[in-house]
């Protein structure tokens, strides 16, 4: 287990090798696992977790792929940073360079339903490179306040190596908000280990050009 002070003596550690930048750093966890097979299918996950305080600084980018009344309201969202419709989807299929484009500008691209099929012709191979995925929109979404949740979320993925890894912040964040945010990401990693924090090896804090801190964990 890690303790709450662990943590944030951990994150003073880190945020104490900041330095001088001329860019906000971002945050970031590293869970190394041990004794774990991840030839097992069951073992491999991706979670999505929204942080309880954010991204500070820098939310997510959320697209939306949608067409009708749908549409209509997520362009009334400003949590919402772009709206595609059917014909606009429809001219990125077989256009992989665009796709490519789009994939990597936003982070999480939220699908109605009736329009999936199409969103994976388009965009499903460039969106699989970089380890993402449509997300459906069932009818009757509220669109604007799903869009905001993912707006402050981040994906954590445990697939080929034993290692998970994310963003929980910026610099510019107190302390008490960054040890929400990895709190509610340690906790989600754990509940899918089959041996919970025995599986847990190290855990890691740093920011984008600082060295790493070693968080002493407890089994």
């Amino acid at each position: 287990m890690l303790a709450a002070q662990e943590i944030s003596e951990g994150l003073r550690r880190a945020m104490g090798d900041r330095g001088k930048r001329k860019f906000v750093q971002s945050v970031e966890l590293q869970v190394n696992l041990r004794d774990i097979d991840l030839k097992k299918p069951e073992n491999r996950f991706t979670e999505t977790v929204e942080l309880p305080r954010g991204l500070g600084s820098r939310p997510r980018r959320v697209a939306v792929i949608a067409g009708g009344a749908l549409a209509v309201e997520a362009r009334k969202s400003a949590n919402i940073d772009k709206v595609l419709e059917r014909e606009e989807v429809e001219l990125l299929v077989g256009n992989k360079k665009a796709a490519k484009k789009l994939a990597r500008e936003y982070d999480y691209f939220l699908v109605d339903t009736s329009l999936i099929s199409l969103a994976a012709r388009a965009l499903g191979s460039a969106l699989g490179y970089v380890g993402k995925a449509p997300v459906p929109v069932p009818a009757g979404t509220d669109i604007d306040a799903m869009a905001a949740r993912y707006k402050r979320s981040v994906t954590v993925r445990v697939r080929k190596n034993p290692q998970a890894n994310c963003v929980i912040g910026t610099e510019e964040m107190p302390i008490d908000h960054l040890l929400e945010n990895a709190q509610a990401v340690l906790n989600r990693v754990v509940e899918r280990l089959p041996k919970r924090w025995a599986n847990v090896q190290s855990v890691y804090l740093k920011l984008s050009m600082g060295e790493p801190v070693r968080l002493s964990v407890r089994r």
